[in-house]
């Protein structure tokens, strides 16, 4: 059993400090989500972004910042190539809200509030709030379940919530603009 907020990660049994402040992950997972970042660059973006020295085994390092995220290891049961149902940086203002409620503090007035500690209050978001309300119907029109009739009516006012907008590489966005 952790009672403490780990500030370190083990790798290789060495040990790394790391930036745990819940803005330093979301930054990383908006970063991550950047269709103009080579594979590359998502690496050395995410090493600058977490660790305070660079840890020598990249694929280690990975794999340490993926379960000091997820310390549950709930991501590993989700399969790839499944559609999105969540943008961390589309969402943030649905999902502070209730965290802010959990937390009983606006968490973005916080100087510092750890990753785990935010993750911990997400997790704890009433399934009557609007945040869960979009997600669930964003999960339904994934599986291509029916809606409720009263989330059909719901959805068809909140759209511009519930949809999801596609993120386009610069070069996407060039062709799309001369094509349009």
């Amino acid at each position: 059993m952790l009672f403490s907020l780990p500030d370190i990660v083990s790798i290789n049994e060495s040990v790394y400090k790391v930036r745990t402040d819940f803005r330093v992950i979301l930054e990383i997972f908006v970063m991550l989500d950047d269709p103009d970042l080579t594979d590359a660059d998502k690496t050395e973006a995410l090493f600058r972004m977490f660790y305070l020295e660079r840890p020598p085994d990249a694929e280690a390092a990975i794999q340490a910042f993926v379960s000091f995220v997820d310390p549950r290891g709930s991501s590993k049961s989700k399969k790839s190539g499944t559609q999105q149902i969540i943008s961390w940086e589309s969402d943030f203002d649905l999902m502070v809200a209730p965290i802010n409620h959990i937390l009983g503090a606006e968490c973005r007035a916080m100087p510092e509030l750890h990753w785990h500690t935010f993750l911990a209050a997400y997790l704890e978001i009433p399934p009557d709030s609007v945040f869960a309300r979009v997600l669930r119907i964003r999960e339904k029109l994934r599986t291509g379940k029916k809606l409720e009739k009263y989330e059909r009516t719901w959805y068809k006012k909140n759209l511009d919530m519930v949809n999801l907008k596609p993120k386009y590489s610069s070069r996407e966005k060039e062709i799309l603009n001369d094509w349009i």
